[in-house]
């Protein structure tokens, strides 16, 4: 259905070039009059009969809804020209229709005609209001269009997200998928991502340093994308006590032209900064396998070879850095779609080639260092240690960062009767990619590259939706889905050398959900929506590793199954005040397929015939509530003030309830929900006409507090508890709380020829407590021994700022960003060892990218970007593999849309 609801008056200056419009009048008053349209509106609502409208004639209709609102309209059937059947929805208001195109026509009120005056009228994004919900909104929301994505696409699938305050992307630079972080709470389903209705999000076991949870998506197949920051009260929200992250794919209007019915987009990019991947065993980076080498030596057997330093401890190999604009990797799309008068159809493809990248030059790069050397009474010993971020090298090839990627959708909208509507949706997603343990780079031998990880994520949806414009105690939703990923690891096990000694492991994830809810609005005392729903979904986890004495012994199996339902309400009870409030109810359930190991000593052990213990298998069940209440007073026209409460429970993942390889679940330590509560009060402007039309102001400032009771997470045992023997190394356990408070802003300033944008986040109080064995603090900022939590907790402060021009009639618009991240927090020298997991303390570092788009016409725009600049060398924040980040990075890209 076309947004006509979206277009504000700025929007009539993104519509084709008109250089006539006296003779687009007449073009269009002779076409509407030779062609008659069986028309059959129901009455309701000016403006939600004009969308109607504008399906049933196949025109683009633009007006801003507050021109519309507060006109009805009678019923409306039978043969009309498309001006005689305008001329009558409007006959009894201000209003009136005015021809811009054969296909379009701008409704507004009769004493704006002199709008439509100008000769030239240039195109822009659809999408350019969406952004205005981050200042109008009771809450934290960010909003990424089609435009950002394009403008900062970076290298990784999760640099779209770079400059989003409060948001940062985990292990941005291993396997394509993304792992999102909104302040502080990731993984394990805290922040779900949601693609066309369907929950994604598989956990992937990376080694002693933790998991990660993947999502995948091409960003290329992304039409819009929101970020609800903290709990909502939404069908698709349930256990999101970090947030929600929501992905609309390709839509027809995100394809075809205003007034048209059938569109292409065509998107190829070169980018630099990168070659082939090696020969799977090549090393890579410094390497030093002892911290002492002898010289010197009395007797030949002290100066054996493995005591002996060597002439170099990094290759040779991997320092052939190519040029800034040698293109060695490639991005390609192809994306269709047509409107139909059933509907619409859409289909795309993605493919993308990207060999491994190489480190930047100036920053914490690496040293050898070498001590004065000392004469013993066997032999002289040398001390060598190395210092910097990582130990790969400036301007190094970085093993491992290689990934290609195909993808495909499919998509259809079917309009049926009675203001009924299906959605149907099909996305595939096949890559290979580089992949390493994080332990594996820190402390078990040398860096190099490996066989490359595979994975399949499958994606389909069914959305019902029921909208009757005449009824105002309907608006129904129906949603069916399922997620089918497939992941083939391949990761070297500690101390490996050989491809021969590499174990496979299969992972093989199955979701299964729905969810079904609906609105109602009353009118009797103010403007109120009542919504009420629930959703349900069913996992299912295996994986399959070969029965050996490899590094994945233990393969988890189990299901799970959740189900929620919710109420709330949105009341505008006066012209200055609103309320929202709602409450959720949550029920889990969830079983491990494998045996627990219980020694024949346990309180649980229930002896069998040979001396041992009957199997048991773990399950759990819990079920809880969680409220929301938020209310914002406009203090006037633009300037809103804001409170919200919102708590959630996330129920235990399956990954926590289900046993495997370092830490499985144990019977003596019960897993309860985690509770989150959130607490926001915020100030909101936003001025779409500050001095004249073509200047738009936008502010937000929020302040957090958000406070987590039994936070789940892997610790080492309690020096009470008793191992389990087998696979027992860790803990899975509800450590007290975890606090995370601080401010957040959002600045923008759009003009017609220049855009400023400001963004930050400051964290005045980050604290995890646990009451535990062998630790010297029981509250800390930085983490616990062993646990998950360690590298998951954000920098001190982050912030972002853009800035750009249009010139050339806004065919051309270029600017640069900067992004500026702090430490993180480091752990106090005489507090506990963190153990296996230990935090990855990254540098603080500021980087700057610079863009520049020229729209040569229509249908033809070219896009040249230079990531990092002064070509810094970093570790990205929550870097989980020691990767040092992308050097100086440059990408052309091209778009033709026709």
């Amino acid at each position: 259905m076309p947004r006509a609801a979206l277009h504000l008056l700025s929007v009539v200056t993104c519509l084709l070039v008109i250089t006539s419009t006296a003779s687009l009048a007449e073009q269009a008053t002779t076409t509407s009059q030779i062609k008659m349209i069986k028309f059959d509106l129901p009455a309701g609502e000016l403006g939600d009969v004009l969308r109607l409208f504008s399906r049933q004639a196949g025109v683009t209709l633009s007006f801003e809804e507050r021109t519309v609102r507060g006109f009805s309209v009678t019923a409306m059937s039978g043969q009309y020209s498309t001006e005689s059947a305008l001329l009558t929805l409007l006959q009894n208001t201000d209003l009136q229709a005015l021809p811009i195109s054969s296909s379009a026509w701008l409704v507004q009120e009769k004493n704006q005609q002199d709008l439509i005056t100008l000769n030239t009228i240039n195109v822009q994004s659809r999408n350019v209001d969406l952004k205005d919900q981050t200042y109008t909104e009771a809450g934290s929301v960010n909003l990424i269009t089609q435009q950002d994505i394009q403008r900062f696409r970076g290298t990784s699938v999760g640099d779209i997200f770079q400059g989003t305050p409060g948001v940062l992307i985990s292990e941005n630079r291993n396997s394509g998928g993304l792992d999102i972080n909104i302040r502080g709470m990731q993984g394990q389903g805290r922040v779900p991502v949601v693609i066309d209705g369907s929950r994604q999000e598989t956990t992937v076991y990376r080694g002693y340093s933790g998991v990660s949870s993947r999502s995948y998506i091409d960003p290329d197949l992304i039409g819009s994308l929101k970020i609800s920051k903290g709990p909502v009260m939404s069908a698709d929200g349930t256990g999101a006590t970090g947030g929600l992250v929501s992905v609309s794919t390709l839509n027809a209007d995100d394809i075809v032209k205003e007034g048209e019915l059938t569109g292409y987009r065509l998107r190829v990019s070169a980018i630099g900064n990168s070659s082939n991947a090696p020969d799977p065993g090549t090393y890579a980076g410094y390497y030093l396998a002892r911290n002492a080498y002898r010289s010197e030596c009395r007797f030949s057997i002290y100066c054996s070879d493995q005591y002996l330093m060597p002439e170099r401890f990094a290759p040779d190999e991997g320092m052939e850095r190519p040029s800034l604009l040698e293109f060695g990797s490639y991005a390609s799309s192809l994306a269709a779609a047509k409107h139909f008068e059933w509907g619409d159809l859409i289909g795309a493809y993605a493919r993308r080639e990207q060999g491994n990248y190489y480190a930047g030059s100036n920053g914490p790069t690496p040293e050898v260092i070498y001590g004065e050397p000392d004469k013993l009474a066997w032999y002289t010993e040398t001390q060598v240690s190395m210092q910097g971020a990582s130990r790969f090298r400036a301007n190094e090839r970085i093993p491992n960062t290689n990934f290609s990627s195909e993808s495909w959708l499919l998509k259809s909208n079917v309009l049926l009767p009675d203001d009924q509507s299906l959605e149907m949706s099909y996305i595939r997603y096949n890559s290979a990619y580089g992949e390493m343990m994080p332990s594996q780079i820190r402390s078990f031998g040398q860096a190099r590259q490996w066989l490359d990880s595979e994975v399949t994520n499958q994606t389909y949806t069914l959305r019902y939706r029921w909208q009757p414009i005449k009824y105002d105690w309907a608006d129904f939703k129906a949603n069916v889905w399922h997620t089918d990923a497939l992941t083939q690891l391949n990761t070297p096990g500690v101390g490996s050398v050989d491809i021969a000694d590499n174990v496979a492991r299969s992972d093989d994830y199955q979701r299964f959900g729905t969810d079904i809810s609906n609105s109602m609005m009353f009118y009797s005392a103010g403007e109120l929506e009542l919504s009420y729903g629930f959703a349900g979904q069913y996992e299912n986890m295996d994986t399959n590793t070969p029965e050996t004495e490899g590094f994945y012994v233990g393969s988890r199996s189990g299901w799970r199954k959740e189900f929620s339902a919710f109420s709330a309400i949105d009341w505008q009870f006066s012209s200055a005040w609103s309320l929202e409030a709602g409450l959720r109810f949550t029920h889990f359930s969830s079983k491990d397929n494998n045996p627990l190991v219980i020694n024949t000593n346990d309180p649980a052990c229930i002896s069998d015939d040979a001396g041992g213990c009957l199997e048991v298998q773990y399950e759990n069940s819990h079920s809880g509530t969680a409220p929301l209440v938020a209310i914002k007073w406009q203090a006037f026209k633009g300037l809103q003030f804001y409170l919200r409460h919102s708590e959630a429970l996330r129920m235990p993942s399956l990954f926590e309830s289900t046993s495997g390889w370092s830490v499985s679940p144990v019977l003596d330590i019960p897993l309860e929900p985690e509770h989150a509560t959130n607490q926001e009060v915020g100030l909101n402007y936003l001025n779409d006409s500050l001095l004249t039309n073509d200047y738009k102001v936008g502010f937000k400032l929020a302040y957090f507090q958000n406070h987590v009771d039994d936070y789940l997470t892997r610790t080492q045992p309690n020096a009470w508890e008793q191992k389990q023997g087998g696979l027992d190394f860790f803990r899975m356990r509800n450590i007290d709380s975890l606090d995370l408070n601080g401010w957040e802003l959002n600045f923008s300033y759009d003009t017609k020829y220049w855009l400023v944008e400001l963004s930050g986040t400051h964290y005045t109080h980050i604290e995890v407590c646990n009451v535990g064995s062998y630790v010297r603090y029981y509250c800390n900022n930085w983490g616990l021994p062993e646990s998950y939590i360690n590298n998951m907790i954000p920098p001190n402060w982050h912030a972002s700022a853009h800035f750009g021009v249009r010139l050339f009639e806004q065919r051309l618009e270029a600017g640069l960003r900067g992004t500026f991240m702090g430490q993180r927090n480091s752990i106090p020298r005489y507090n506990a060892p963190a153990g296996f997991n230990e935090p990855v303390l990254w540098h603080g570092y500021n980087l700057l990218d610079i863009y520049a788009s020229y729209k040569f016409s229509d249908d033809t725009t070219l896009d040249f970007t230079v990531d990092n600049v002064t070509d810094r060398y970093y570790l990205d924040a929550l870097s989980l593999g020691l990767l040092p980040a992308p050097g100086r990075t440059a990408r052309l890209s091209l778009t033709l849309q026709f």
